[in-house]
Protein backbone atom coordinates (compact mmCIF):
# COMPACT_ATOMS: atom_id res chain seq x y z
CA UNK A 1 0.00 0.00 0.00
CA UNK A 2 2.82 2.41 1.00
CA UNK A 3 4.54 1.89 -2.36
CA UNK A 4 1.73 3.46 -4.21
CA UNK A 5 2.77 6.89 -2.63
CA UNK A 6 6.41 6.77 -4.30
CA UNK A 7 4.94 5.44 -8.07
CA UNK A 8 5.79 8.47 -10.09
CA UNK A 9 3.37 10.92 -11.11
CA UNK A 10 1.02 10.20 -8.12
CA UNK A 11 1.73 13.28 -6.46
CA UNK A 12 0.70 15.12 -9.85
CA UNK A 13 -2.66 13.22 -9.55
CA UNK A 14 -3.17 14.59 -6.11
CA UNK A 15 -2.37 18.17 -6.92
CA UNK A 16 -4.83 17.87 -9.88
CA UNK A 17 -7.09 16.27 -7.79
CA UNK A 18 -6.84 19.52 -5.71
CA UNK A 19 -7.32 21.54 -8.48
CA UNK A 20 -10.22 20.23 -9.62
CA UNK A 21 -11.79 20.49 -5.98
CA UNK A 22 -10.77 23.80 -5.40
CA UNK A 23 -12.50 24.88 -9.26
CA UNK A 24 -15.82 23.03 -8.23
CA UNK A 25 -15.73 24.80 -5.11
CA UNK A 26 -15.18 28.12 -7.05
CA UNK A 27 -18.55 27.17 -9.36
CA UNK A 28 -21.00 26.41 -6.42
CA UNK A 29 -19.67 29.78 -5.10
CA UNK A 30 -20.38 31.34 -8.15
CA UNK A 31 -23.43 29.94 -8.52
CA UNK A 32 -24.97 30.96 -4.96
CA UNK A 33 -23.43 34.65 -5.63
CA UNK A 34 -25.35 34.73 -9.19
CA UNK A 35 -28.50 33.56 -7.39
CA UNK A 36 -28.15 36.12 -4.32
CA UNK A 37 -27.98 38.68 -6.75
CA UNK A 38 -30.75 37.68 -8.48
CA UNK A 39 -32.84 36.97 -6.04
CA UNK A 40 -34.54 33.99 -7.66
CA UNK A 41 -32.67 30.67 -7.87
CA UNK A 42 -31.88 29.98 -11.65
CA UNK A 43 -30.52 26.92 -13.44
CA UNK A 44 -26.89 27.13 -14.48
CA UNK A 45 -26.45 27.79 -18.36
CA UNK A 46 -25.45 25.55 -21.15
CA UNK A 47 -21.75 26.71 -20.34
CA UNK A 48 -22.16 26.41 -16.68
CA UNK A 49 -23.82 22.68 -17.07
CA UNK A 50 -20.91 21.73 -19.47
CA UNK A 51 -18.48 22.71 -16.95
CA UNK A 52 -20.13 20.86 -14.44
CA UNK A 53 -19.57 17.85 -16.22
CA UNK A 54 -15.97 18.69 -17.28
CA UNK A 55 -14.93 19.04 -13.77
CA UNK A 56 -17.03 16.35 -12.74
CA UNK A 57 -15.45 14.07 -15.01
CA UNK A 58 -11.76 15.41 -14.07
CA UNK A 59 -12.71 14.97 -10.29
CA UNK A 60 -13.86 11.18 -10.71
CA UNK A 61 -11.38 9.68 -13.22
CA UNK A 62 -8.33 10.67 -10.56
CA UNK A 63 -10.66 8.88 -8.06
CA UNK A 64 -11.33 6.21 -10.58
CA UNK A 65 -7.88 5.88 -11.12
CA UNK A 66 -6.13 5.40 -8.12
CA UNK A 67 -8.41 2.47 -7.33
CA UNK A 68 -7.76 1.07 -10.20
CA UNK A 69 -3.98 1.76 -9.26
CA UNK A 70 -4.43 0.19 -6.10
CA UNK A 71 -5.86 -2.85 -7.90
CA UNK A 72 -3.29 -3.47 -10.31
CA UNK A 73 -0.06 -2.56 -8.07
CA UNK A 74 -1.51 -5.02 -4.87
CA UNK A 75 -2.55 -7.74 -7.59
CA UNK A 76 -5.88 -8.61 -5.50
CA UNK A 77 -7.79 -11.64 -7.19
CA UNK A 78 -11.45 -12.72 -7.02
CA UNK A 79 -13.76 -11.29 -5.53
CA UNK A 80 -12.05 -8.55 -4.09
CA UNK A 81 -10.85 -7.24 -7.54
CA UNK A 82 -14.38 -7.67 -9.04
CA UNK A 83 -16.00 -5.11 -6.02
CA UNK A 84 -12.60 -3.21 -6.05
CA UNK A 85 -13.40 -2.34 -9.80
CA UNK A 86 -17.62 -2.04 -9.44
CA UNK A 87 -16.60 0.76 -6.44
CA UNK A 88 -14.51 2.56 -8.75
CA UNK A 89 -17.25 2.46 -11.68
CA UNK A 90 -20.00 3.53 -9.02
CA UNK A 91 -17.23 6.58 -7.82
CA UNK A 92 -16.75 7.59 -11.31
CA UNK A 93 -20.62 7.77 -12.54
CA UNK A 94 -21.65 9.18 -9.33
CA UNK A 95 -19.25 12.26 -9.20
CA UNK A 96 -19.15 12.73 -12.71
CA UNK A 97 -22.56 12.08 -14.18
CA UNK A 98 -24.56 12.15 -11.05
CA UNK A 99 -23.47 15.02 -8.89
CA UNK A 100 -23.12 17.33 -12.11
CA UNK A 101 -27.21 16.83 -12.84
CA UNK A 102 -28.35 17.39 -9.68
CA UNK A 103 -29.35 20.78 -10.22
CA UNK A 104 -31.53 19.66 -13.31
CA UNK A 105 -32.83 16.67 -11.72
CA UNK A 106 -33.66 18.76 -8.02
CA UNK A 107 -36.08 21.01 -10.66
CA UNK A 108 -37.61 18.66 -12.26
CA UNK A 109 -38.57 17.21 -8.82
CA UNK A 110 -39.50 20.22 -7.74
CA UNK A 111 -41.76 21.03 -10.53
CA UNK A 112 -43.62 17.94 -10.10
CA UNK A 113 -43.96 18.89 -6.26
CA UNK A 114 -44.91 21.90 -7.03
CA UNK A 115 -47.91 20.85 -9.64
CA UNK A 116 -48.88 18.70 -7.18
CA UNK A 117 -49.55 21.13 -4.37
CA UNK A 118 -51.36 23.81 -6.81
CA UNK A 119 -54.81 22.66 -6.30
CA UNK A 120 -54.49 23.16 -2.59
CA UNK A 121 -52.63 26.82 -3.16
CA UNK A 122 -55.29 28.13 -5.21
CA UNK A 123 -58.22 26.57 -3.01
CA UNK A 124 -56.27 28.68 -0.32
CA UNK A 125 -55.66 32.00 -2.07
CA UNK A 126 -59.75 31.35 -2.69
CA UNK A 127 -60.53 31.29 0.53
CA UNK A 128 -58.02 34.36 1.65
CA UNK A 129 -59.35 36.45 -0.86
CA UNK A 130 -62.78 35.77 -0.01
CA UNK A 131 -61.92 36.62 3.70
CA UNK A 132 -60.59 40.16 2.12
CA UNK A 133 -57.09 39.07 3.48
CA UNK A 134 -54.55 41.90 1.23
CA UNK A 135 -51.85 39.96 -1.20
CA UNK A 136 -48.72 40.72 1.05
CA UNK A 137 -51.18 38.94 4.53
CA UNK A 138 -52.28 36.12 2.16
CA UNK A 139 -49.03 34.88 1.21
CA UNK A 140 -47.36 35.46 4.84
CA UNK A 141 -49.76 32.98 6.18
CA UNK A 142 -49.59 30.43 3.70
CA UNK A 143 -45.20 30.30 4.89
CA UNK A 144 -46.31 31.19 8.80
CA UNK A 145 -46.59 27.39 9.75
CA UNK A 146 -43.86 25.26 8.12
CA UNK A 147 -45.28 21.89 6.81
CA UNK A 148 -42.79 19.36 4.95
CA UNK A 149 -45.83 18.05 3.00
CA UNK A 150 -45.99 22.28 1.45
CA UNK A 151 -42.19 22.46 1.47
CA UNK A 152 -41.57 23.34 -2.40
CA UNK A 153 -44.64 26.00 -2.42
CA UNK A 154 -43.80 27.53 0.59
CA UNK A 155 -40.42 28.29 -0.87
CA UNK A 156 -41.49 29.66 -3.26
CA UNK A 157 -44.21 31.91 -1.84
CA UNK A 158 -41.14 32.85 0.71
CA UNK A 159 -38.79 34.09 -2.44
CA UNK A 160 -41.90 35.74 -3.46
CA UNK A 161 -41.80 37.55 -0.03
CA UNK A 162 -38.01 38.46 -0.65
CA UNK A 163 -38.48 39.61 -3.86
CA UNK A 164 -41.72 41.85 -3.13
CA UNK A 165 -39.00 43.27 0.13
CA UNK A 166 -36.29 43.61 -1.52
CA UNK A 167 -37.27 45.07 -4.86
CA UNK A 168 -40.63 46.94 -4.14
CA UNK A 169 -42.26 44.30 -6.56
CA UNK A 170 -46.26 43.78 -6.20
CA UNK A 171 -46.73 40.60 -3.99
CA UNK A 172 -48.55 38.66 -7.21
CA UNK A 173 -46.54 39.77 -9.66
CA UNK A 174 -43.26 38.67 -7.46
CA UNK A 175 -44.82 35.18 -7.53
CA UNK A 176 -45.38 35.37 -11.09
CA UNK A 177 -41.73 35.59 -11.42
CA UNK A 178 -40.95 32.96 -9.11
CA UNK A 179 -43.40 30.40 -10.52
CA UNK A 180 -41.76 30.98 -14.12
CA UNK A 181 -38.02 31.17 -12.20
CA UNK A 182 -39.85 27.41 -10.97
CA UNK A 183 -40.62 26.42 -14.40
CA UNK A 184 -44.12 25.29 -13.52
CA UNK A 185 -47.08 26.01 -15.56
CA UNK A 186 -49.54 25.16 -13.68
CA UNK A 187 -48.50 27.84 -11.19
CA UNK A 188 -47.33 30.12 -13.92
CA UNK A 189 -51.64 29.99 -15.02
CA UNK A 190 -52.49 30.49 -11.58
CA UNK A 191 -50.28 33.73 -10.68
CA UNK A 192 -50.50 35.25 -14.39
CA UNK A 193 -54.38 35.31 -13.15
CA UNK A 194 -53.93 36.91 -9.49
CA UNK A 195 -51.10 39.20 -11.41
CA UNK A 196 -53.55 40.09 -14.30
CA UNK A 197 -56.66 40.54 -11.18
CA UNK A 198 -53.91 42.93 -9.00
CA UNK A 199 -53.28 45.11 -12.02
CA UNK A 200 -56.82 45.70 -13.10
CA UNK A 201 -58.54 45.61 -9.66
CA UNK A 202 -60.86 42.58 -10.61
CA UNK A 203 -61.83 39.55 -8.91
CA UNK A 204 -59.70 36.33 -9.78
CA UNK A 205 -62.38 34.17 -8.16
CA UNK A 206 -64.04 32.57 -11.35
CA UNK A 207 -60.29 31.83 -13.12
CA UNK A 208 -59.09 30.48 -9.82
CA UNK A 209 -62.00 27.94 -9.76
CA UNK A 210 -61.88 27.18 -13.16
CA UNK A 211 -57.98 26.17 -13.31
CA UNK A 212 -58.68 24.73 -10.06
CA UNK A 213 -61.13 22.60 -11.33
CA UNK A 214 -59.29 21.87 -14.81
CA UNK A 215 -55.72 20.76 -12.59
CA UNK A 216 -58.11 18.33 -10.17
CA UNK A 217 -59.79 16.55 -13.25
CA UNK A 218 -55.94 16.51 -14.80
CA UNK A 219 -54.46 15.26 -12.09
CA UNK A 220 -57.02 12.54 -10.98
CA UNK A 221 -56.73 11.54 -14.64
CA UNK A 222 -52.78 11.30 -14.75
CA UNK A 223 -53.31 9.26 -11.77
CA UNK A 224 -56.12 6.75 -13.25
CA UNK A 225 -53.49 5.98 -15.96
CA UNK A 226 -50.71 5.78 -13.46
CA UNK A 227 -53.19 2.83 -12.21
CA UNK A 228 -53.75 1.54 -15.45
CA UNK A 229 -50.08 1.05 -16.25
CA UNK A 230 -48.72 -0.58 -12.94
CA UNK A 231 -51.57 -3.42 -13.66
CA UNK A 232 -49.84 -3.89 -16.98
CA UNK A 233 -46.47 -4.12 -15.13
CA UNK A 234 -48.09 -6.21 -12.49
CA UNK A 235 -49.68 -8.39 -15.09
CA UNK A 236 -47.16 -8.69 -17.08
CA UNK A 237 -44.88 -10.04 -14.36
CA UNK A 238 -47.67 -12.27 -13.47
CA UNK A 239 -47.19 -13.91 -17.04
CA UNK A 240 -43.64 -14.11 -17.04
CA UNK A 241 -43.76 -15.69 -13.44
CA UNK A 242 -46.41 -18.52 -14.90
CA UNK A 243 -44.41 -19.20 -18.07
CA UNK A 244 -41.58 -19.97 -15.40
CA UNK A 245 -43.81 -22.12 -13.55
CA UNK A 246 -44.62 -24.07 -16.94
CA UNK A 247 -41.36 -24.52 -18.08
CA UNK A 248 -39.52 -26.16 -14.83
CA UNK A 249 -43.03 -27.83 -14.90
CA UNK A 250 -42.23 -29.41 -18.53
CA UNK A 251 -38.61 -29.68 -17.50
CA UNK A 252 -39.00 -31.85 -14.33
CA UNK A 253 -41.46 -34.05 -16.48
CA UNK A 254 -39.48 -35.07 -19.35
CA UNK A 255 -36.09 -35.41 -17.11
CA UNK A 256 -38.32 -37.15 -14.65
CA UNK A 257 -39.52 -39.80 -17.65
CA UNK A 258 -35.78 -39.72 -19.26
CA UNK A 259 -34.95 -41.39 -15.27
CA UNK A 260 -37.48 -43.35 -15.34
CA UNK A 261 -36.73 -44.62 -18.70
CA UNK A 262 -33.68 -45.75 -17.71
CA UNK A 263 -35.28 -48.12 -14.86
Amino acid sequence: MIDIFIVPGVWTVFASLAGVLIAVIGVAQLEQARTLANGLRTLPSRWGMTGRFVLGHLAALPLASALILLLVSTGIEGMPRLLLATVALAIYLYIGVIIPRKPVTARQQEQKRLRRLTPSFVAYVRVALAGYDPPPMLLERYVMRPDDHYAPMQRAVADALRLMRDHGVLPFDALRRVARDRGCAELIDVAEALTQSEAEGSDPQTALLAQETTLNQVLHDEFRQMIERRKLYLLALAALAVVSVLVQIIFVIVMGSNVMGRF
